[in-house]
């Protein structure tokens, strides 16, 4: 790589640093820090997926990707979560994959919408079936992180409505868990079309969700 090209590469996101790939090796080795081994993480009340814990690295990478506009973490991400489906299902099963979806407004105000940049790269890296518009989310939300569970449940009812109808059960994917609220407001949304939810996709879920038999890693020093 010649001078020129170190020039014109965008640094590291969480560092600053000049890198030739999206994250300098030292960020993107706190970020396996907290890599959650176990996959799935549980299967009540449905099979979660979850590649890392939202705290360090990790948390301030989503930060980074939702708010201060930072596309390019969402197809790493989705590749390391592609990655991990590939290495441990190893059947091919015909799984339909539908992200999240932002309401419109937000999705102005953001220019993209997080878990569809995820799934897509996560698409890319399995060959499953990708249904970016499959859901909508037709009634403006407050963010759920200011909200208590019985809150989050009020906040959803009624968010989503099925554009698409997938001819197979399906995949969800966000970018991360923490009730699982908004998962299940989108699943019965699904339940009541007759369709099936296979599994749940995310990059990151809060340490207070994590399954209290799993191992969690320590942060980085």
């Amino acid at each position: 790589m010649g001078w020129l090209d170190w020039w014109i590469m965008p640094p590291c996101p969480l560092c600053q640093r000049s890198t030739k790939n999206v994250f300098c090796q030292d960020c993107q080795n706190q970020l396996q820090a907290d890599r959650i081994s176990a996959w799935p993480i549980t299967t009540t009340p449905w099979p979660l997926y979850a590649w890392g814990i939202h705290r360090g690295g990790l948390r301030r990478a989503i930060y980074q990707l939702k708010y201060e506009g930072q596309r390019r973490i969402g197809s790493v991400l989705g590749e390391w979560l592609g990655s991990r489906w590939r290495e441990h299902n190893r059947q091919r099963q015909p799984y339909t994959v539908l992200p999240i979806p932002l309401h419109r407004e937000r999705l102005r105000q953001r220019g993209y919408n997080q878990a569809a940049l995820i799934s897509q790269a996560f698409c890319e890296q399995t060959g499953l079936r990708h249904l970016p518009q499959g859901l909508v989310r037709v009634r403006a939300t407050v963010a759920q992180h200011e909200l208590d569970p019985l809150q989050r449940q009020e906040n959803l009812a009624g968010a989503f409505a099925l554009r698409r109808t997938p001819a197979t059960p399906v995949l969800l994917v966000d970018d991360i868990y923490t009730t699982g609220s908004t998962i299940r407001a989108a699943q019965q949304v699904l339940a009541t079309a007759g369709i099936p939810v296979a599994g749940v996709i995310v990059v990151a879920q809060t340490p207070k969700a994590v399954h209290p038999a799993l191992p969690i890693p320590p942060p980085p020093n």
